[in-house]
């Protein structure tokens, strides 16, 4: 097994759309080591693209046989199991992530561990990932946006002094 490191993405300053591709991209580059996974779905939002209202209603039907589906609509899969030899299949993962960048909150794990933690809407990203993996992911967000776990505080602390000094809302 490679060595992984935990990283924080810095998606300061991006949009959504931004958010949306680089979601997608990290859970891409987990797959091979991906044994569950886990997401809620909100209410339907109108302004969700279509793709990602046809996601969600594929795992709504999967928190309806293994998770939790409240009566106001919003609904959590439960852990689902991502290798077809546990009742996995494709499909359900390929809406999960064209669903995740939408959720609250949604998680991947490996055999032994986290690997994935997506919150609010894709805007908290946290990332276990291999040489191999950071090299992937580097190349098309620049290494300097995968922030290793233990220095995303101090950077975080830092970033809030500077809006704090500048009138922003820190």
């Amino acid at each position: 097994m490679k060595v992984q490191q935990s990283y924080v993405v810095d998606s300061d300053g991006w949009d959504h759309a931004e958010l949306v591709e680089v979601c997608r991209l990290v859970l891409r580059v987990v797959r091979a080591g991906v044994a569950k996974y886990e997401t809620d779905i909100p209410v339907a939002d109108g302004e969700w693209p279509v793709e990602v209202a046809a996601a969600a209603e594929v795992l709504r039907g999967v928190a309806g046989r293994t998770g939790r589906v409240e009566k106001g609509g919003y609904a959590q899969t439960g852990l689902v199991r991502a290798d077809a030899a546990a009742g996995g299949n494709e499909e359900t993962w390929e809406a999960f992530v064209m669903f995740a960048p939408w959720a609250y909150d949604a998680g991947v794990w490996g055999e032994v561990g986290e690997l994935v933690s997506l919150s609010d809407e894709g805007r908290s990203i946290a990332v276990r990932l291999d040489g191999d993996q950071v090299e992937a992911v580097g190349q098309v967000i620049g290494a300097a946006r995968l922030v290793p776990e233990k220095e995303w505080r101090a950077v975080w602390k830092q970033r809030r002094r500077e809006r704090r000094s500048s009138g922003g809302d820190g």
